[in-house]
């Protein structure tokens, strides 16, 4: 499993704790962080596949994505089948890269399984985090997309030319109306700087608490679909988890 942030990772990887805590078994499935940006982790992604070890690799990309179709709201859960590129491949076009059909069907399975709200639209790859809502509905209009990120399509692109099967799961970070300030990518670089903003800039503490809260919903969606989707495919049998679903 795959992430471009070790934030997205986070819970998954205290989850795998506890299991192998309770069971002596360690779950068979390792971590990666590829990076912001669709060329960084275009890059780690190609990296990534060459150390693949055999044929039934697969790789599951997880991630908070920004939310251009309206009816969506933080916390559901994209899963995506069409991922495209913005100034490039079209929504639909041909060239737009599908997900590996057998990760998509388990994928289902966990996010019936664990009963929150799903969106399969298009998820469009951008080089810049998407901050007015006006962008978005340009986006939506233009690319016929229902979510935003900066990662998937080269990702994607990364494992097609590999031959390794890929899914990006994402879940709901910033809905469409919801404006982002303009500070957010400077500060996402260091958790200094996050301090040092704050304690300058006090009176921004309530967008900043917002999106706290807004990313703690996300993380924890993403850690239950992750055991849900293991337990789905086999990887680790329902006994194992040991989270409450939500």
């Amino acid at each position: 499993m795959a992430a471009s942030m070790e934030q997205e990772l986070i819970g998954l990887r205290r989850e795998m704790l506890e299991i192998e805590d309770a069971t002596g078994v360690h779950p068979p499935v390792e971590f990666r962080v590829l990076g912001v940006g669709p060329d960084r982790a275009g890059s780690a992604m190609a990296a990534l596949a060459k150390d693949l070890k055999s044929d039934s690799d697969n790789v599951l990309v997880l991630g908070v994505a920004g939310g251009v179709n309206p009816d969506l709201d933080t916390g559901d859960i994209l899963l995506a089948d069409r991922y495209s590129l913005e100034n490039g491949a079209s929504l639909g076009a041909g060239k737009a890269i599908r997900p590996d059909p057998h990760m998509m069907k388990s994928a289902e399975q966990a996010a019936l399984d664990l009963t929150v709200p799903v969106c399969t639209g298009g998820a469009l790859t951008v080089d810049h985090l998407v901050v007015d809502p006006f962008e978005r509905v340009e986006l939506r209009a233009k690319y016929q997309a229902d979510s935003v990120n900066m990662e998937d399509y080269r990702v994607a692109e990364a494992a097609q030319n590999a031959g390794v099967p890929f899914l990006s799961v994402r879940v709901v970070l910033d809905t469409a109306e919801q404006r982002l300030p303009g500070y957010l990518p400077g500060l996402a670089k260091s958790p200094y700087k996050v301090l040092t903003h704050v304690l300058l800039m006090p009176w921004r503490i309530p967008t900043m608490l917002k999106l706290k809260r807004q990313l703690q919903l996300c993380q924890a969606v993403l850690t239950n679909f992750a055991v849900a989707y293991m337990e789905a495919t086999g990887v680790i049998s329902p006994s194992d988890g040991l989270r409450q679903r939500a």
